[in-house]
């Protein structure tokens, strides 16, 4: 639709915008529709841009996929107006001063791309090419959702860590490119497949009819924890993986150390068999003790490194407080709470 030809009734009510909350907001219409106006005729062009910055990040090590959005007018001006709204928990003081000359650099996600990766720990390799490609605006922040432990941060010292109040979970890098004089920021949202779905979802249910339901809200912060969940048991699964190569490596250096100790053993025995002075066959024989014990021992070391502890570690791994939190208690707690309320 054209936004020039929006009438303000339409839009507020295509947004679900109340008449009295949009008397709230510090801006005019005017004002609010031009910005939306302007940002529509120049969609074409941050099209063009935002698929050249997603090729780019689909080649760095570590990316599943990438998928981009140029953000929508009128989700721009509904946001122009939350903003610019006190008392609608979204408020920001440096949108009362928003123009149709500035919006650009006060926004910073009118581009938006989502780099989505496979495990947790794979965040760290893709954010470190994106600095190697860009020069970020603003400090690194990393979400994270209620129960989530900042441990996993502990050494990313220069990052923001921000518990998300609608319990999203991802890492966000913010640049600007100036490529037609004016300066467009750019946000990368870096997340797993898992927070991706989750978010989806989460998205296309809430929004619009059920923002305010308890019903939909509890389930869906089930959901939230089960997508958690899937994370730690991705990253679980890759330790586990790794592990096992290990162990299989060592056992396949071991099984060839232990043919040399055989060659030698047998090499002594043929030499023995030979001899026929006292001392000699005594050096023989301490010898071929001491090979024997050898080859004795990798072996030992090489049956157990087959059998590795995998058991012991799932266990370790389901008893985590964040598998139990997000399982066991999600599942019980979260729509039982709802119902005593009701």
């Amino acid at each position: 639709m054209n936004i020039e030809d929006m009438e303000l009734n339409e839009f507020l009510s295509r947004n679900n915008i109340s008449e009295e909350e949009f008397t709230e907001c510090a801006l005019d219409w005017k004002l609010i529709q031009s910005i939306g106006a302007d940002h529509q005729s120049k969609i074409d062009d941050l099209e063009d841009l935002a698929e050249s910055y997603a090729k780019t990040i689909q080649r760095f090590a570590k990316v599943h996929s990438v998928r981009w959005r140029i953000k929508d007018p009128e989700h721009l001006m509904e946001k122009i107006v939350r903003k610019a709204t006190k008392g609608s928990g979204s408020y920001n003081k440096k949108y009362i001063n928003i123009s149709v000359s500035n919006y650009s650099t006060k926004i910073t996600d009118l581009i938006g791309i989502r780099a989505l990766h496979l495990f947790k720990q794979d965040c760290v390799e893709i954010i470190n090419s994106l600095e190697e490609r860009w020069k970020k605006s603003e400090k690194i922040t990393a979400y994270i959702r209620e129960g989530d432990s900042k441990e996993d941060y502990k050494d990313r010292v220069a990052w923001v860590v921000k518990e998300h109040k609608a319990g999203y979970r991802s890492i966000h890098f913010v640049f600007s490119t100036s490529p037609h004089k004016s300066k467009v920021f750019t946000e990368v949202q870096v997340r797993t497949i898992f927070e991706e779905g989750w978010s989806e979802i989460d998205h296309k249910i809430r929004y619009p009819n059920f923002s305010n339901n308890q019903d939909i809200a509890a389930f869906l912060n089930i959901f939230n924890r089960l997508a958690g969940s899937a994370d730690e048991m991705g990253s679980f699964v890759k330790a586990l993986s790794t592990m096992i190569q290990q162990n299989k490596n060592e056992v396949e250096r071991l099984e060839s150390e232990n043919q040399e100790h055989k060659k030698k053993i047998n090499a002594l025995l043929e030499e023995l068999k030979n001899k026929k002075s006292t001392d000699d066959i005594s050096n023989l024989v301490t010898n071929l003790q001491r090979e024997i014990m050898n080859y004795d021992s990798i072996t030992q070391v090489a049956t157990q490194l087959q059998n590795p502890a995998i058991y012991n570690a799932i266990e370790h791994f389901s008893n985590t407080t964040r598998i139990t939190d997000g399982l066991t208690s999600a599942l019980v707690n979260s729509y039982s709470e709802l119902v005593n309320k009701k």
